[in-house]
């Protein structure tokens, strides 16, 4: 790594350290001012005034707010990220770090199969242009894209599973058979929207001169789309990639309820309903870190493949 790229992506690191801060403060205090009191939802039917006063104390939810944002963060910097109103006696890192990695795995599964299919989808579309090729296979995709999760769930676990008996039901982890199901539910999609950036991008690389000098040279067909064409279109793709990256560790909520998958967007729901401030708070900072750190690495990506990158935001 160069001075002049360690320079820039230091700068980039330094931009997300207020960014973040920022996110904090404002998540934290719409929690504690938001509707919503966890000792009442903790207590139930049993609530009375002694004993709530007694369960806020012992959160420290009867303190000022600044009092506990400042005590929370110095508890972050050790690595605490509070404990667990929902679930009593477990930390917050013992109840989302589970079901993130449950989570995680299912949706970088998806995100490969999504981008997989997306990214050679995309190609053809683009070289079938002014055929009927080419709106056939956007439209197809689209329309997988257009029907509702709540939807394609049941009839695919009624079809494929009752009835054809291709893959099981029961939630058996995620390298099990059962897994395949959820896993394309959650694929399939997002192909439309990778192949139609892909499609956009290749036509527009199709129309550049170098392009039209390899064919003039008599390259192969094959050679051009390949070396030439898709190589190139790829390129903006690592925005889309980057960007996609945070989402496989989010879940996904129907799928999860469905298949009964342990995952993380049915504790996330279960946390803000409930409300469980830790909880919810952990899991909006760390989305925000992988969001902001996956910018980054976009960034300094394009610094590598362009050096204009980053002698143009330094000028700036």
């Amino acid at each position: 790594m160069g001075p002049g790229l360690l320079a820039y992506t230091i700068r980039r690191v330094l931009w997300a350290i207020p960014v973040l801060f920022a996110i904090s403060i404002i998540v934290f205090w719409v929690l504690r001012l938001a509707p919503g009191d966890p000792v009442d939802s903790l207590m139930g039917t049993r609530y009375n005034d002694e004993t709530a006063a007694a369960v806020r104390k012992k959160y420290g939810y009867d303190e000022p707010v600044y009092i506990q944002y400042v005590k929370y963060m110095q508890n972050l910097s050790h690595g605490d990220l509070g404990v667990s109103t929902r679930h009593q006696g477990f930390t917050v890192s013992e109840v989302i770090w589970p079901k993130i990695k449950v989570s995680s795995q299912l949706g970088a599964m998806a995100l490969v199969i999504t981008f997989a299919l997306g990214i050679p989808i995309g190609v053809y579309a683009a070289l079938a242009r002014g055929t009927f090729l080419d709106p056939l296979t956007i439209s197809f995709w689209l329309a997988l894209d257009a029907v509702p999760a709540f939807v394609v769930i049941p009839i695919a676990q009624y079809y494929l599973a009752v009835k054809m008996g291709w893959v099981g039901l029961g939630w058996e982890g995620v390298w099990s058979p059962n897994a395949i199901l959820p896993v394309v539910i959650m694929s399939l999609p997002g192909v439309a929207g990778v192949a139609r950036f892909m499609r956009a991008s290749v036509i527009s690389v199709m129309a550049e001169d170098y392009v039209r000098t390899a064919r003039a040279k008599g390259l192969r067909e094959r050679t051009i789309v390949i070396t030439h064409i898709t190589r190139n279109a790829l390129l903006p793709m690592i925005t889309v990639i980057g960007l996609s990256l945070p989402g496989i560790t989010a879940g996904a909520l129907f799928t999860e309820q469905y298949f009964g998958i342990p995952g993380i967007a049915r504790e996330s729901l279960a946390a803000v309903t409930a409300p469980d401030f830790d909880v919810v708070l952990a899991l909006v900072l760390f989305g925000s870190t992988l969001f902001v750190i996956a910018n980054i690495v976009i960034d300094v990506s394009y610094a590598i493949i362009d050096p204009r990158v980053r002698v143009g935001t330094r000028r700036g």
